[in-house]
């Protein structure tokens, strides 16, 4: 079994270290356990009944769902046990821990890795960059099936597009980060509202002739006046609706993140990330852009 043994960042980022080990397990045949995804696993139904957020999923004794300070509880247990093994050197025995720092990398698609898996041990690993496209396009369907969301999430995620794609002839997905990118690498990717609204008019000017409607996610405050002579509806608020909606436009624009990143993947649609609020793109070449390179 491969077990995580440290979360990293928000739901993007969890889902991104997730899904690149779930390719793995699937690659080589072995289990995977994820108790560091405590916090968003009652949002997806493969993990909230799984005490461990196992994959594959085990048959469930009970419909019941563990207590969050329980998933908490398990997470920390797993993290400190990593870390007092490293501390002690105890790298090879009784599991195999495998730790990487800061941005250090290490390719799960290895002979390496494989080389671990063979070794019937189970494997603790901790780190932020365990990855390996190769694996996690291969096994992307399988990825995407683990974290499908739940019937209610869906319905109200296909009824909010539904609406978006009546009477339009493309739809724009819109990824407004305020909250933690004010001060995120200085604010770096922090972006007015205005900004925002005029990256917007600059799409539907690329796009002539065309009807553009706007899917706009955020966690800002902001009122319909900002986006005046553009098409605009707001996503519902819920984490995964706004982020699997995301998913569902035909392109998307948004700062540098793991949330977009994730729904550009999940949806296999473009995704331009603003490196710069006059970033330069043409979105005729991004609408019309093959789908299958676009993950």
């Amino acid at each position: 079994m491969i077990i995580i043994a440290r979360n990293y960042g928000q739901l993007g980022n969890r889902l991104f270290l997730y899904g690149q080990f779930l390719a793995a397990a699937k690659e080589y045949g072995v289990e995977l356990a994820n108790p560091s995804f405590a916090e968003y696993a009652d949002l997806f139904p493969a993990t909230a009944s799984s005490f461990w957020c196992r994959y594959p999923m085990a048959a469930q004794g009970s419909s019941s769902r563990p207590r969050f300070w329980q998933r908490r509880a398990l997470s920390k247990t797993v993290y400190l046990g990593t870390k007092a093994l490293s501390l002690a050197g105890l790298r090879n025995y009784p599991f195999h821990v495998i730790q990487i720092r800061g941005e250090e990398t290490y390719d799960l698609g290895s002979e390496q890795f494989a080389a671990t898996v063979r070794s019937n041990r189970h494997i603790l690993a901790s780190g932020w960059l365990f990855r390996s496209e190769r694996l996690f396009q291969k096994h992307a369907s399988a990825v995407r099936e683990h974290f499908s969301l739940p019937e209610t999430n869906r319905s109200s995620v296909d009824r909010l597009i539904g609406k978006l794609r009546n009477d339009s002839d493309v739809v724009v997905g819109i990824h407004i980060r305020h909250g933690d990118y004010a001060t995120f690498m200085d604010g770096r990717y922090f972006y007015s509202l205005e900004q925002y609204a005029a990256m917007m008019h600059r799409i539907v000017d690329q796009l002539p002739g065309q009807r553009v409607k706007f899917l706009v996610c955020s966690n800002a405050d902001w009122v319909p006046k900002v986006f005046d002579g553009l098409d605009v509806t707001p996503g519902t608020g819920h984490i995964t609706e706004d982020m699997y909606a995301l998913a569902e436009t035909d392109l998307m624009f948004g700062p540098p993140s793991t949330y977009t990143g994730w729904a550009a993947f999940y949806g296999d649609k473009p995704v331009t990330f603003m490196e710069t609020a006059d970033i330069e793109f043409d979105a005729h070449l991004l609408r019309n852009r093959p789908v299958s390179s676009a993950a």
